[in-house]
């Protein structure tokens, strides 16, 4: 009997040490750094997760940076200061289509174009564009990616049609028109309300075209990703669970969004978020449509690009866990 009660024990031993492992990677607390690139409500889902503890609700101990760019944010994912962060699409899609195939996009949060081109009352149509200056914040932005997409539509390059004006940033968008060295300006929200509360009136509303477009997404290295798939598990749900809290609690929102953008008038905070929810993808699914079209653009400059195959650019791992695992069905309620 006590052979028996002797082998029971050392059985029982070698369980918990078997799970012991897996008890502690999923139940203590786990680090991360990631960044956004902008101070803009498309990217309010990272502040919220940070800010309303959903990354402390999946055990993770977030450090969120700022990072002032999208190619200064692929480099700092390249160099392993940071793991994962939200970007715009066009910066890692052209650096990957160059080359950095170590970069990886594990989800999208934006999925098509959204803001609009404003202007000086006097250009009627987007036809009246034609020869008349149009700043955007700078080549490879989203605006220019907006402007020569939108445009396209209308057999207008932006390049060859337009006086095209580079800026600096998209801030300067409308003091730029309020001075007049430019006659029209490509921006996003809440920018655009600001030139309409000027005078200014709305050109081509871009949002309504619904344009598929890698507008916003998950970027991280796949390096990181095989060494902190578990985290990033975790970091995909909390931020899943922050789109549905950006869609369904607006005050909160409010007051999150007004923190990082410094701006405090609850109205144009409020417009920013209501635009914005038109065009966020609250499963974080990839669109190949999206990638492709980026690719159509920079394929001008970068041959190469025209044959790239978008499913090389992203792992559908993180969004497929979302789905498969009931995460998202029981985040809205679904059956």
């Amino acid at each position: 009997m006590a052979t028996l009660r002797k082998a029971f024990a050392l059985c029982t031993i070698a369980v918990l040490v078997s799970i012991a492992p897996v008890n502690l990677g999923w139940g203590q607390t786990q680090t991360l750094t990631a960044f956004y690139t902008a101070p803009v409500v498309s990217m309010a889902p990272m502040w919220i997760a940070k800010e309303a503890g959903f990354f402390k609700k999946q055990g993770l101990d977030v450090r969120l940076v700022f990072i002032a760019s999208g190619p200064l944010g692929t480099t700092a994912i390249l160099s392993g200061e940071v793991d994962v962060g939200v970007i715009g699409g066009f910066a890692p899609i052209r650096a990957i289509a160059g080359g950095a195939k170590n970069l990886v996009m594990i989800g999208q949060t934006k999925n098509r174009m959204t803001g609009a081109i404003v202007g000086k009352k006097e250009i009627a149509t987007v036809q009246d564009l034609k020869g008349k200056r149009l700043g955007i914040d700078r080549i490879g932005s989203n605006p220019d990616m907006f402007s020569q997409s939108a445009l396209s539509r209308f057999q207008i390059d932006p390049l060859k049609d337009l006086n095209y004006i580079q800026l600096g940033t998209i801030g300067q968008g409308v003091p730029a028109l309020k001075a007049g060295t430019v006659d029209a300006i490509t921006t996003s929200t809440p920018h655009d309300l600001f030139a309409q509360r000027l005078g200014f009136k709305v050109i081509l509303d871009i949002t309504a075209m619904k344009i598929p477009f890698a507008a916003t997404v998950l970027l991280s290295a796949r390096n990181t990703v095989e060494r902190k798939q578990p985290e990033l598990i975790k970091f995909t749900r909390a931020y899943a669970e922050a789109m549905h809290y950006f869609l369904t609690n607006r005050e909160g929102t409010n007051q999150i969004v007004a923190k990082y953008t410094k701006v405090e008038d609850r109205e144009i905070n409020a417009y920013a978020i209501e635009s914005e929810s038109h065009a966020v993808e609250r499963t974080l699914q990839v669109d190949p449509k999206g990638i492709e079209l980026i690719l159509g653009l920079i394929s001008k400059s970068m041959p190469q690009a025209a044959s790239a195959k978008p499913e090389d650019f992203y792992d559908p791992r993180f969004f497929t866990d979302l789905r498969d695992s009931g995460f998202l069905k029981k985040l809205w309620g679904e059956k």
